[in-house]
């Protein structure tokens, strides 16, 4: 019979399966909507049983419409990232897990930063941060912090309620690396602490246990292994083919996450630095701009056209020095800055530009600052990628295809698959079933290139100057958020 990976991609709104097999044909499909509770302002929860129903009923679907001639043969599940599902000893969810944009412990983090010393704003105790977040939980709710036993992320705790065994991904645990105690911590934190990162980790291809489950459709796969995943955008990275030392990536969602693949593990200050595959790693990070932008312009602007359609027209225009500038920092920036604070600008606009102009400029914007992201990583690794791999929504448009490939100077390359989140849990599980025996290999037969975007090597000169100007509205946009922070610190707030 033939073999498949049941692959399984969590995301914000959405769990989304697939039967895969070793050649990355979907054989199967399967999506199961999910919606979070936000109850207050500034929370975002879920009751860690609506994955685990959802894991289910998608996974029966997949069963149920899987070819006679076809077996599943291994379980791979990637999923969203920094949110905390939290468990007692007996491995049972304490309250509603914490999801990624849950902003509840901006008090506890202001307090535990000085116990986490660091010059990267990447890995700063943020309201974002687990470390933050269980200090929230042990000040608002300390009979459960008591309780506490283990903190697990989506994934792994998925892959928990499958097997029993608990085990960490070494792709994204690989982040705490860098959380450096600078002090003597209070206990409760180091037990805290060790809730969240103590246990093993395991790259996303090998073995966390075997299917144990006897609840349905589970039952039907007994025994069968479940590898160890990994956080989303590595799975949908590797599904688009970047996999070895001398690429890079573009995820191009509502924001994108960019990141270099390096030889070596480097560090760059506002970079995330992981562990990647066998033999390299990750400098990178998530942007705050992307989608969310060109969707914002399309509309204050009124373009003609739907944002799609709008995007390919207007893209695909020449370039113009008489066109504007745009600084895309609509709700702060993530990588490389982490400043919520700081604001996006349009330079040198004047009466004769139109809607479309500065639509264009703002598609123009979001590949600079994919650059940005690339160029610092290249500066603090000393290696340079030769080719940029593109996925998610973004990359469905042509026009904006192309502007990434001439702003970065890069063959930009697309997948032929849209589920590359999928894939690349595919290609996991195939490596662990030993159909290859690196997860390069497995990127390179499983993801075939739909299509390559040359640079355009004669407009080099005027995406070099753009990026120049770029940087500098980067820096005068710093300095008035951080003049803002300033007077703001003394009581005279200003109007940006």
């Amino acid at each position: 019979m033939d073999q498949a990976i049941l692959a399984v991609d969590l995301g914000s709104g959405s769990l989304r399966a697939g039967a895969v097999t070793a050649a990355g044909r979907v054989i199967a499909h399967s999506r199961v909507p999910i919606a979070a509770s936000e109850s207050r302002p500034g929370w975002s929860e879920l009751d860690p049983e609506i994955w685990w129903r959802a894991l289910r009923s998608a996974s029966a679907r997949i069963l149920r419409r899987l070819p006679r001639s076809c077996r599943i043969a291994g379980i791979c599940i990637a999923a969203v990232t920094r949110t905390q599902i939290f468990l007692d000893r007996d491995g049972k969810s304490l309250r509603p897990a914490v999801l990624f944009r849950d902003s509840r412990a901006a008090l506890d983090a202001d307090d535990l930063a000085r116990y986490f010393a660091t010059d990267n704003p990447a890995d700063a105790i943020t309201p974002f941060h687990p470390i933050a977040r269980l200090g929230w939980l042990h000040r608002t709710e300390t009979d459960l912090f008591d309780r506490l036993a283990a903190v697990l992320e989506p994934k792994d705790y998925l892959n928990f309620r499958l097997t029993g065994a608990m085990a960490r991904d070494a792709v994204t645990y690989s982040r705490f690396d860098a959380l450096r105690p600078s002090g003597s911590m209070p206990p409760w934190l180091a037990r805290g602490l060790e809730t969240l990162v103590a246990g093993e980790r395991v790259m996303p291809w090998i073995p966390v246990g075997s299917v144990a489950s006897g609840e349905e459709p589970f039952d039907a796969l007994a025994g069968i292994p479940v590898f160890g995943g990994s956080m989303d955008s590595w799975a949908a990275a590797v599904g688009s083919g970047a996999a070895r030392q001398g690429q890079a990536y573009d995820i191009g969602g509502t924001s994108e996450v960019v990141g270099q693949l390096t030889a070596r593990r480097a560090s760059a200050p506002g970079l995330v630095s992981l562990v990647w595959t066998e033999a390299c790693s990750q400098l990178g990070g998530p942007t705050q701009v992307g989608a969310d932008c060109a969707r914002w312009a399309h509309e204050a602007f009124r373009v003609k056209g739907d944002l799609a359609v709008a995007a390919e027209r207007t893209g695909a225009r020449p370039p113009d020095e008489g066109l504007p500038l745009f600084l895309p920092y609509l709700s702060g920036e993530r990588a490389p800055l982490w400043r919520a604070d700081v604001r996006g600008v349009f330079l040198g606009v004047s009466r004769v530009h139109t809607g479309e102009d500065l639509f264009w400029a703002t598609l123009q914007g979001v590949g600079l600052a994919v650059a940005d992201v690339l160029d610092t990583s290249v500066r603090a690794s000393g290696e340079s990628p030769s080719e940029v791999f593109l996925s998610g929504g973004g990359a469905r448009s042509d026009a904006w295809c192309q502007m990434k490939a001439d702003i970065l100077g890069l063959p930009a390359i697309r997948c032929g698959h849209a589920e590359t989140g999928l894939l690349g849990c595919a290609m996991a599980g195939a490596v662990g079933l030993g159909s290859y025996p690196t997860i390069a290999a497995a990127a390179a037969a499983m993801s075939p290139a739909e299509r390559v975007f040359e640079p355009r090597r004669e407009l080099a000169d005027f995406h070099a100057a753009r990026a120049a100007a770029y940087r500098q509205a980067k820096a005068v946009a710093l300095a008035v958020a951080d003049e803002n922070r300033r007077r703001v610190r003394h009581h005279k707030p200003i109007a940006v």
